[in-house]
C-alpha cells in the first residue's frame, strides 16, 4: 500500500468518485448509476457541505482514486427525549482491485475522527445485513444493529414493467390481479365510509410546496424518531433544485376539509444490471405519512394509508415506472399492513447500524418508528 496516500475531497475529484461508486456498486450485480453531475449534487451542493465530509483513498502512481467514505450530512436529530447530532455514513466504496488491504478501514476511521471533531453523538448508515462490509467492518468499528428495515415493492405501470422485462409478459395476469384488483376493492370499500366524504388529494410534481414540506415536518416529528425537520435551505437542494428530470419529485397530498392529513414523495431512478444487460425503472418512495390524530381508530388509520397509497400509485403510473419501492422501519406496523393490503410484496431489508460517539451517551431501544431518510438509506436525497 505504499502508492496510496489518504486525503480529503478536492474540486475535481467528481468524476472520479462518480467512477468509483459505479464500479464499486455494480460489482454487487445491481445497481443505481452515478453521473459526475448528480454525485456533485449529491454531496457537494448539500447544505454546510465541507471537503473533509468526504475521506479518499488514491493511488498516486496511477493518479486514480481507489477508495472513499462520506458524511453526508451532519445535523441534529430526535430520539424521544433527546436531541442528537448525527452523523450520517454513506457510499463506502473501494475499487475491486484494491479490495481487502485495510483501505476502507482506514477512511472510515477517518471519518469517524471528523464526526468527532464536529462534536457528533452517533453515526447512522445502512448495510446490507449478510453482506461483507457488516461483518467485517462495521461491526468491528463499533456500529451495532439498531433497527432493521422492510423493503416493499408494487408494480403500479405493467406496460412499463412489461418493456423493462419482456421476457415476463407472461406473467402479465399475476401482475395485473397484484397491482389493480386490490386497489379497485379498496376503493369501492371507501366509497361507504362516511370519513372519506370530505378527503381530496392532488398528484404534483417538482413545486415548491412549502405546505407539504410544514406538513411533513409537523406530522412525522411526534410519530417517529431519528427525524430532522426540512429547513427551506435542505428543502430546496434535496427536492428543488435537482439535477435531471427523474430526480423531480411528486408529491401526493391527502386532505380532509383542505387540511393536509397526509402525503407521500416520490420521484424515479434507473437501476442498471450490466452483468446482465438490464435497465429497469423505479420510483424511490422517500416518506408515506398520516396525521394519526385524524383517525379513531385502527381500521379508520388502515383505510387512510390505503386511499394514500392508491393515489401514490396512481402518481406512478403517470410517471411510468414499472416498479416502485419503499423502504420502512420494523416497527412501522400499520404502514406495514396497509402495503402488503394493497399487495405490496414485502422483504427483508438493511441493517440500520449506530455507533454511539459520546462517551457516557445512551440510546434506549426503538419504541417508535425509527425514521430513516433516503439519503441515508439509498444515498439519494
Amino acid at each position: 500500500m505504499g502508492s496510496i496516500i489518504f486525503r480529503h475531497y478536492q474540486d475535481g475529484d467528481d468524476k472520479q468518485l462518480a467512477d468509483l461508486y459505479n464500479r464499486s456498486f455494480q460489482t454487487n450485480g445491481a445497481g443505481l448509476i452515478r453521473t459526475p453531475k448528480n454525485w456533485n449534487w449529491r454531496y457537494v451542493q448539500s447544505p454546510d457541505f465541507e471537503p473533509e465530509m468526504i475521506q479518499i483513498a488514491e493511488d498516486i502512481e496511477k493518479n486514480k482514486i481507489v477508495g472513499s467514505v462520506h458524511v453526508s450530512l451532519v445535523e441534529r436529530v430526535n430520539f424521544d427525549d433527546q436531541i442528537l447530532l448525527n452523523g450520517e455514513i454513506n457510499d463506502v466504496a473501494c475499487h475491486p482491485e484494491y479490495m481487502r488491504q485495510g483501505i476502507a478501514k482506514r477512511l472510515l476511521k477517518n471519518a469517524i475522527i471528523y464526526m468527532t471533531k464536529k462534536k457528533c453523538d452517533i453515526s447512522i448508515l445502512t448495510a446490507d445485513y449478510s453482506g461483507f462490509p457488516r461483518k467485517k467492518l462495521y461491526l468491528k468499528e463499533g456500529y451495532k444493529d439498531y433497527d432493521r428495515e422492510k423493503m416493499f415493492i408494487q408494480f403500479p405501470n405493467i406496460l412499463n414493467l412489461l418493456h423493462d422485462f419482456y421476457g415476463f409478459a407472461f406473467l402479465t395476469p399475476i401482475f395485473l390481479i397484484i397491482s389493480y384488483i386490490p386497489r379497485l376493492l379498496y376503493r369501492l370499500i371507501l366509497k361507504s365510509k362516511p370519513f372519506f366524504d370530505d378527503v381530496s388529494y392532488e398528484i404534483v410534481r417538482n413545486k415548491k410546496h412549502f405546505k407539504y414540506m410544514d406538513a411533513l415536518n409537523r406530522i412525522i416529528k411526534p410519530q417517529y424518531v431519528g427525524f430532522h425537520p426540512y429547513t427551506q435551505k435542505k428543502y430546496m437542494w434535496a427536492r428543488i433544485n435537482v439535477p435531471s428530470k427523474r430526480h423531480e419529485l411528486t408529491y401526493i397530498i391527502m386532505k380532509k376539509n383542505n387540511e393536509i392529513i397526509g402525503g407521500a414523495a416520490f420521484n424515479t431512478a434507473n437501476i442498471y444490471g450490466f452483468n446482465y444487460g438490464l435497465k429497469f425503472k423505479v420510483g424511490i418512495i422517500h416518506e408515506i405519512f398520516l396525521d394519526k390524530n385524524k383517525f379513531a381508530d385502527e381500521r379508520k388509520l388502515h383505510y387512510g394509508y390505503t386511499y394514500l397509497l392508491d393515489k401514490l400509485l396512481k402518481g406512478a403510473t403517470r410517471r411510468f415506472a414499472g416498479g416502485i419501492i419503499v423502504f420502512a422501519s420494523s416497527l412501522d406496523k400499520p404502514l406495514h399492513q396497509a402495503l402488503r393490503a394493497v399487495k405490496f410484496l414485502g422483504f427483508k431489508g438493511a441493517s440500520v447500524m449506530l455507533k454511539i460517539l459520546k462517551k457516557d451517551l445512551k440510546i434506549k431501544k426503538l419504541t417508535k418508528p425509527l425514521y430513516i431518510p433516503t439519503h441515508v438509506s439509498l444515498s439519494i436525497p
